[in-house]
């Protein structure tokens, strides 16, 4: 997942705090999971992050992201939305 989420954080055009709503994690985790490593394998957290970060790797092939100029707010109200889309989605099989 680590290869694919630096791809998301590169070519989302989201910020980290944008990412971490999305992800329903903080800022910081999303810096320590590209930088560091991702959530332990197999674990709930994990499992909801790689269906989020598939959701979002969808989003960059199909042009949804990054998101269209426009005002901080229609941003955040996007963003917001995207999060409780992604977070609600069914989490990756256990492994």
């Amino acid at each position: 997942m680590s290869a694919d989420l630096k791809r998301v954080v590169i070519a989302s055009g989201l910020t980290k705090i944008e990412l971490a709503a999305l992800y329903g994690v903080s800022r910081q985790t999303i810096h320590y999971w590209v930088s560091t490593a991702p959530p332990r394998a197999g674990s709930l957290l994990a499992r909801q992050a790689e269906t989020i970060t598939r959701a979002l790797l969808n989003a960059i092939e199909r042009g949804i992201l990054p998101l269209t100029a426009s005002t901080h707010e229609i941003r955040q109200r996007k963003v917001g939305i995207m999060a409780r889309q992604l977070q609600s989605l069914k989490l990756a099989p256990g492994k």
